[in-house]
């Protein structure tokens, strides 16, 4: 199981973190599947199209 932490900034403020579990059928894992994670969990908790695209991605383990 590969698990990371996600933060999310928009216009440099911190949004949220979303810690993201992912259990690994395929290696090797890179940041950017979090990320995409990252961002289908926050259209999930609807926050909106323009806040998504403006949005910038840190991962962290």
């Amino acid at each position: 199981m590969a698990a990371r932490i996600v933060d999310v900034f928009v216009k440099d403020a911190f949004l949220r973190s979303y810690t993201l579990e992912w259990a690994v059928t395929r290696a090797p894992l890179f940041e950017q599947d979090f990320i995409d994670r990252a961002r289908q969990q926050m259209r999930a908790d609807g926050y909106t199209a323009e806040q998504i695209a403006d949005a910038r991605f840190v991962v962290r383990d």
